[in-house]
């Protein structure tokens, strides 16, 4: 991979953070405008977002970019008030640069044409408030002011460094640079210039300081003092070798043309704040920006991260559950030959094994944040277009789950929760009418529970309605005789199924919930609907929380061997066949003061099983109900490394996947979930 490339996919994943960032801060001014904080974190935002677009030399993200700038420096100086109509002017701006990105990721050429509709709105904004003027008089003001070389904070150490270098033969010079007006990029532009600098020799001080100077937070001057082996003529040639410089003033340092604070105070305004900041500029206002600013960004410091290749996650991943194997078949041996002089270091290797195991998977781990964070945006857009009052309540956002499952969520969750904006809730007057708040609720919220993540999605909608469920599916063709309301409303996942009558850019395309599904189920997971007519719908989604390595218990079913997760199991008692009861032709065992149905795994897989066996009630939690599974044996609790199922056994919808054990035999996991709603749907 060539540096082009490496450039180009840092600044994808930098914008994508960037616009993501935009996206959240704008949509929180829309219910905020007088928060100045705020309008000063997204301006920082686009200007990075500009700053990175220019030095990539995408001129046409740029200038997008400069214009949207504007619009938040009218917020900032309060020359334009904060109103819906300029948000949604804004989120089409990100919605156009988000585009951009996409067209640049996929090697398209980016032309002037794509952004001329919404560059002709930003100036209209622009003359509305005589925006062009101001932004213009605010340029030339440092323009009519004349370049100096006096420093104005460098301090006694800088004369020192200056003397010690001029007495090992190097030449030391003040220079001044004015970058032009118009350039779009003045913290790259400077760093850029002091980088080609540094290329022969060293700079010893800048005005103002060298973050603001990358930041871009100063108008047009800047200086420095410059050490150097090379003449005068060269220091200016090398300057004079970058592009967008105004004007620059080279010349022998002379302590001499440095003034004080208090001469500094008397004569002008310095351009930017020194090196040093002296004492007395040391303002309690001052002070308390800083501390201000120190508290808000506190725990971004706390929260440091890399970007690391999935694919070296993934490779990293296999390797520990390859270790896996090997310690559960040394654990093995161990106990088939009594090899006591192995015990100790094969517990530290197990030890190890799984400190490294949990770290992986950690590592893997990703809050559902990622993906939630882009709702509230989408909800707000899809209420003004659908002309309803709604909002959408997040909870659970920090909620971890593998890093391939949060990056599947996204699709299936927008599906879900555009369902709910268009057909769920409904429009102010049938709320009013039916005694409900003008508002609708669309909440979704993530937990975890046990070894699987709950994402739930619930609106206070009109719910489905079976009677028009019925009527949808007789005019498809489907046949609904003796169907039940349940069975009714479960034809929703039906392939092409939907009851919208009208075709929107919202839904009603027949890409139905059986797209839904499907993702899920890909996924490892299931989809869960409860709904009633007039107050709402809920869609809950359960996932597993890693799709690699999970505690499980190992059973044996006649001479089968199997796991179960260990996340759904309760509890493990050892049951008699004298204590399982018939009650109307559904076997069931008492548990807790109740009864609970009996699973038989034996029958559940067709196996044959030896009469009067030995056999054990695992109870387990499916659904928010208990069901007793006979196994015949327990071979104990371990940590399993989940290996995909061919596409076959997969339909049977009985397993979860297979693993080895420590012999090397393989045993198939599972999938208690599904065992027991088939037979309750059985029932």
């Amino acid at each position: 991979m060539d540096d082009n490339s490496v450039y180009r996919n840092l600044f994808f994943e930098e914008s994508d953070d960037n616009l993501q960032k935009l996206n959240d801060d704008v949509l929180e001014l829309e219910s905020e405008p007088e928060n100045i904080d705020l309008i000063n974190e997204i301006f920082r935002a686009a200007h990075t977002l500009k700053g990175m677009s220019a030095t990539m030399g995408y001129d046409v993200m740029t200038k997008l970019t400069h214009k949207m700038e504007n619009l938040f420096d009218f917020f900032k100086s309060g020359k334009l008030m904060v109103t819906s109509e300029y948000i949604s002017l804004i989120f089409e701006c990100l919605d156009k640069l988000s585009q951009l990105v996409e067209d640049l990721r996929n090697d398209k050429e980016l032309s002037e044409d794509q952004i001329g509709e919404l560059l002709e709105k930003l100036i209209n904004v622009e003359k509305s408030v005589d925006g062009t003027a101001t932004v213009e008089a605010k340029s030339t003001d440092s323009k009519d002011k004349e370049l100096t070389i006096v420093l104005s904070n460098s301090d006694d150490a800088d004369t020192d460094t200056v003397k010690k270098a001029r007495a090992q033969g190097y030449n030391a010079f003040t220079v001044a640079i004015r970058i032009d007006k118009e350039s779009m990029l003045k913290g790259p532009r400077a760093f850029l210039i002091i980088e080609h600098l540094e290329q022969e020799g060293d700079v010893i001080y800048t005005e103002p300081t060298a973050d603001l100077l990358e930041n871009g937070e100063f108008d047009t001057d800047f200086k420095l003092i410059y050490l150097t082996k090379g003449t005068q003529e060269q220091v200016e040639a090398n300057i004079n070798s970058n592009s967008e410089i105004d004007t620059f003033i080279v010349e022998e340092f002379d302590s001499s043309k440095s003034i004080s604070d208090n001469e500094q105070a008397e004569t002008a305004k310095p351009s930017g704040t020194a090196k040093k900041i002296p004492k007395k500029a040391n303002t309690e206002a001052t002070k308390k920006k800083e501390d201000n600013k120190a508290s808000k960004h506190q725990n971004a410091a706390r929260n440091q991260s890399i970007r690391v290749d999935l694919s070296r996650l993934d490779l990293f991943l296999n390797l520990v559950s390859e270790l896996v194997v090997y310690r559960n078949q040394l654990d093995d041996a161990n106990r088939r030959n009594a090899a006591t002089e192995v015990k100790d270091s094969l517990e530290q290797v197990s030890r190890l094994t799984s400190e490294l195991q949990d770290l992986v998977l950690k590592i893997r781990m990703q809050q559902v944040s990622v993906v939630f964070s882009r709702f509230p945006r989408m909800v707000r857009d899809l209420a003004r277009e659908l002309d309803k009052n709604m909002e959408l309540i997040v909870e659970g956002e920090e909620t971890e789950l593998d890093k391939t499952v949060v990056s599947e969520l996204s699709e299936p969750l927008i599906h879900l929760l555009r369902n709910s904006a268009d057909h769920g809730i409904e429009n102010t007057e049938t709320r009013r009418k039916f005694g409900k708040p003008e508002k609708g609720i669309i909440k979704l919220s993530a937990y975890q529970e046990g070894n699987q993540v709950n994402i739930t999605l619930e609106d206070d909608g009109k719910g489905l309605d079976p009677q028009v469920m019925k009527e949808s599916a007789e005019s498809k063709g489907i046949d609904t005789t003796g169907m039940t309301d349940d069975e009714l409303i479960n034809l929703i996942f039906h392939p092409g199924f939907s009851t919208a009558k009208t075709i929107t850019n919202i839904s009603g395309r027949g890409v139905g919930l059986d797209a839904v599904m499907a993702k899920i189920n890909d996924l490892g997971g299931s989809l869960e609907m409860k709904t009633e007519l007039h107050v709402g719908t809920k869609f809950v989604i359960k996932l597993p929380l890693t799709l690699s390595i999970i505690q499980a218990l190992m059973v044996r079913v006649a001479k089968e061997s199997f796991a179960i997760p260990l996340d759904v199991v309760e509890r493990v008692v050892m049951i008699q066949e004298k204590e399982i009861i018939t009650s109307m032709d559904k076997e069931v065992v008492e548990y807790q003061e109740g009864l609970i149905p009996v699973v038989r795994v034996d029958k559940v897989l067709g196996l044959k099983n030896e009469e009067n066996a030995k056999q054990f009630a695992i109870v387990v939690k499916s659904d928010k109900q208990y069901f007793a599974v006979l196994v015949n044996e327990l071979i104990g609790q371990q940590e399993i490394v989940i290996k995909k199922i061919d596409a076959i056994i997969q339909k049977i919808n009985k397993f979860q996947g297979a693993t080895i054990f420590g012999n090397g035999s393989i045993a198939l996991i599972l999938d208690v979930n599904a065992i027991c709603q088939g037979k309750l749907a059985k029932n």
